[in-house]
């Protein structure tokens, strides 16, 4: 897994649209085990929003209105005046830094992440919006530092395994990528996602028949995933034709 690709898709696919619950998550070809611990985690936060202060949920509406409108920067106006009324929130100083992330402001977007994580420090997908803007930056050592704190603290997530081992094959150590792949792939959920990622790797190393049986591997744990089944056929076909 290249980790651009990683932080594009947890930033354009994954990212929880706070006070805009009712986005949508039918991607076909997006992985479904990170689809459901997004839909987890957006469900904990309309929990959470449920306890704001009305005039914080209030303010929360509107902020949802102007998502609607495609109105950014107003948005991101509301969120800052929520964030003077409630600051020891760590949802939105979170959803200000995936904002800021969004128009390329990533020092403001990591200054906001790390006052999330200060805050409310068990929230995984802080950590991992963290470490996708210091990929971005090319911080690549920075960004394995927040994703192994990420890992001490939830051992068994194979997310955060997947996102270890995407940097450090971005590092070129690809031996120690694969050992982060084992802990995902041995760990929960169980994602199609993975599987892939670490045969792509494979691939890459011209282990194509150990690239062939992790593809094979993805789609038993999710038949429709379409980025397994067209490499897997890219890759047989090719063998086939080298025999």
């Amino acid at each position: 897994m290249m980790i651009k690709k990683f932080y594009i898709a947890v930033f354009l696919l994954l990212t929880i649209q706070m006070f805009c619950q009712e986005e949508k998550y039918a991607i076909s070809d997006f992985d479904g085990a990170y689809l459901n611990e997004m839909k987890i985690e957006n469900s904990e936060l309309s929990s959470r929003i449920k306890t704001f202060p009305q005039n914080i949920q209030d303010l929360n509406k509107q902020v949802s209105q102007a998502i609607r409108a495609n109105d950014d920067s107003k948005a991101l106006q509301i969120a800052h005046e929520m964030d003077k009324l409630y600051p020891n929130n760590a949802d939105i100083k979170n959803f200000i830094g995936k904002r800021a992330a969004r128009a390329l402001d990533y020092k403001t977007a990591l200054n906001y992440f790390d006052e999330a994580i200060k805050i409310n420090p068990k929230n995984k997908w802080f950590y991992i919006n963290k470490a996708s803007v210091q990929a971005e930056e090319n911080q690549l050592q920075e960004a394995l530092k927040t994703i192994e704190k990420l890992n001490n603290l939830y051992p068994n997530w194979s997310i955060g395994h997947n996102f270890k081992a995407g940097l450090l094959h971005s590092l070129k150590k690809d031996d120690q990528a694969l050992k982060a792949y084992d802990l995902a792939i041995n760990a929960t959920p169980k994602s199609a996602q993975i599987f892939t990622n670490r045969a792509d790797l494979l691939l890459k190393l011209h282990r194509e028949s150990d690239a062939i049986s992790d593809y094979k591997k993805a789609l038993q744990i999710q038949p429709d995933y379409s980025p397994a089944k067209e490499k897997l056929n890219a890759v047989s076909k090719t063998v086939v034709s080298e025999n």
